[in-house]
């Protein structure tokens, strides 16, 4: 069974026409069902990006579906760019998807012959150096911010040896990035700023003012152990280098994603909390790489603590949907996981 992976590089506008649509326009209009309006109506729904090598047309062929149902393919000179880095994440057993808006238009002519319909479908869809991240997330637990505005980050010049292995000939990359609460030491004072880490090493800092936008997620994860990771691209070469953020802010995070609050601590354990932050000073080296874990041996299948629990080894059969009657999972949930046996 493949599991659905969102392509990185996602900006929120499609650009990317879809080529063959009129050979499937019966599948096109069943996605409007019946709102579909006489002068024209537009609907945004996740595509699948599926390798089609035994295309007889074209072995570089890449279909794109809607569930069950094709709405074209890429254009053939898209398609062999993009089928290298689709075709290597199916064979690891995942399904690339990016979200779509489809265009439709239904009319009859004046003789009351049938209805003639007409569609079209554009895929948000980043180059494709750009659709998957060059490094793993934290092994640990962690929860990904959503997509968010830009925040740039500081000090990236002073670790140009942690940046230096994930950059690309393109000149850019994604990457997932940890955050981290830490007390920076100044001459006469000190303040809580954000650690941005890259595979454990940090590689730069937010200012105060755009760690005040994100410390108080950092701080809730923190609450239960939870690492906070986001996307970040990394730009430059190996003299100089940047590393920018694309995370919501606090501020703007759904309660479907922060989860179900937690119970208050007693008010004697409240009064003798410790204020704990790492003391982590700015200039301080980068530290070793540690060991290299061995491949995982599977994958586990995770739900939100407050759906009922699945027995142990189950995995949702294709086409499986929730009990309607569940609340809504956080937004950005790891509904994956790797497991070592």
């Amino acid at each position: 069974m493949s599991i659905p992976f969102d392509l990185w590089g996602q900006r929120g506008w499609a650009s990317v026409e879809v080529a063959g649509e009129s050979h499937y326009a019966t599948h096109i209009r069943e996605l409007f069902g019946k709102d579909l309006k006489p002068s024209g109506s537009e609907i945004v729904v996740t595509a699948q990006l599926v390798p089609d090598p035994q295309n007889r047309h074209d072995r570089n062929a890449v279909g794109v579906w809607v569930g069950n149902k094709q709405l074209g393919h890429l254009p053939r000179d898209e398609a062999a760019r993009y089928v290298p880095v689709l075709a290597s994440l199916t064979a690891q057993g995942w399904l690339p998807q990016v979200s779509a808006r489809v265009w439709g238009t239904e009319w009859s002519d004046y003789e009351e012959r049938r209805a003639s319909f007409r569609g079209s479908v554009r895929l948000d869809l980043a180059e494709p150096h750009m659709l998957v991240p060059v490094n793993l997330p934290p092994s640990g637990q962690h929860r990904l911010l959503p997509t968010g505005a830009a925040i740039q980050v500081t000090g990236e010049e002073k670790h140009l040896d942690a940046l230096a292995p994930l950059l690309r000939p393109e000149g850019e990359c994604w990457a997932y990035v940890s955050l981290h609460e830490m007390v920076e030491q100044t001459a006469r004072t000190s303040r809580t700023v954000v650690e941005v880490r890259v595979d454990g090493s940090r590689v730069g800092q937010l200012t105060p003012k755009m760690s005040g936008e994100l410390l108080p997620a950092i701080r809730h994860l923190a609450q239960g152990d939870v690492t906070t990771t986001a996307r970040a691209i990394i730009k430059g070469n190996r003299i100089k280098s940047e590393v920018v953020l694309y995370v919501a802010r606090a501020h703007e995070l759904p309660d479907t994603w922060l989860g179900p609050a937690a119970p208050a601590a007693p008010a004697q354990m409240q009064a003798h909390a410790p204020d704990f932050v790492p003391q982590v000073s700015p200039t301080s080296a980068v530290r070793p790489h540690g060991p290299i874990p061995p491949a995982p041996s599977g994958i586990r299948f995770v739900v939100p603590a407050n759906w009922p629990q699945p027995p142990a080894g189950w995995a949702p059969p294709p086409g499986w949907r929730p009990d309607p009657s569940w609340p809504a999972a956080p937004e950005g949930w790891q509904w994956w996981i790797p497991v070592w046996e």
